[in-house]
């Protein structure tokens, strides 16, 4: 494993590299929450057959913290990674969650520079109606100007609790590796704090739009494939109401490309790296 800083766009963004750059370049985007450093996991898998880059987003892992954060400036900081690591030919492209949702997005808006992508657990969200936006612009402006303190933990032990609760399945050996990647000291007591930036946590008062998503996936012109973890909140809740079948219907993803992981939930990356990769090489092989 390799790291590096590369200044996207005012910021200083932190890379993971797994393997031989001369090898095809897979570039993995994680999700939410999450960094690129839990591809670690599947990287094992991959690296013999490619050359794999993970970035963390803005305000995530040990990328530098902006101002605010709004979505569209995902696509603008991936399009400056594929500046640097694929200038001259389209890239193949693996997307957790919401790093998934960019990846898909990206797609459909710069086609040209997308060979495949591979959506794990991401399928957009869930439709609003106007009806929800005073409330949705109500709670942006109760949060941001609340001065909620960062919420921080007495010490390592208190962290690794809370990744487990949230990761209940893990091995105490994933959750100690997990709670090292996601959190950092605070203070000189032996505290510890998340090093995502805590602007993250606060609701976004724009109305999403899956009308919009609809349309931008339909200029999509690489090849796409899903892979759902079938034990995931996410992939419950998208069967209850249609998207998983409206999903594979509107990006034209073959049945062959469609995978499904068994007794998993929603971090198949981590949860079952194994099974989460022998997808990616059947999608992307």
């Amino acid at each position: 494993m390799n790291t590096r800083t590369l200044n996207i766009r005012g910021l200083n963004h932190h890379i993971q590299e797994w393997g031989d750059s001369s090898k095809p370049l897979l570039v993995l985007l994680h999700g939410w929450m999450d960094c690129g450093a839990t591809y670690q996991f599947v990287s094992e898998y991959l690296v013999e057959d490619y050359f794999l880059v993970a970035p963390d987003w803005r305000g995530f892992g040990q990328t530098d913290h902006a101002q605010s954060y709004w979505f569209p400036d995902y696509y603008a900081d991936l399009e400056k990674l594929l500046d640097h690591y694929s200038p001259n030919q389209p890239a193949n492209l693996v997307g957790h969650s919401m790093g998934g949702n960019i990846a898909l997005m990206y797609a459909g808006i710069q086609p040209h520079r997308v060979s495949k992508v591979l959506s794990l657990e991401a399928l957009g969200m869930a439709p609003t109606d106007a009806s929800q936006a005073p409330e949705k612009y109500r709670r942006w402006l109760r949060e941001i100007t609340s001065d909620e303190p960062v919420k921080i933990y007495p010490h390592f032990d208190a962290l690794c609790y809370s990744v487990r609760q949230g990761n209940p399945r893990l091995t105490s050996e994933t959750i100690i590796e997990l709670a090292k990647m996601w959190g950092q000291p605070f203070g000189e007591q032996g505290a510890y704090r998340l090093k995502h930036d805590h602007a993250h946590r606060y609701a976004n008062p724009v109305r999403y739009q899956f009308d919009d998503v609809l349309a931008v996936w339909s200029a999509i012109t690489a090849k796409v494939g899903l892979v759902m973890a079938r034990d995931s909140s996410f992939f419950q809740r998208f069967a209850k109401f249609g998207r998983i079948d409206e999903a594979k219907t509107a990006l034209n993803v073959a049945d062959s490309d469609y995978f499904e992981i068994k007794r998993c939930g929603h971090m198949l990356h981590i949860e079952k790296p194994h099974a989460t990769a022998d997808s990616i090489l059947a999608f992307f092989k």
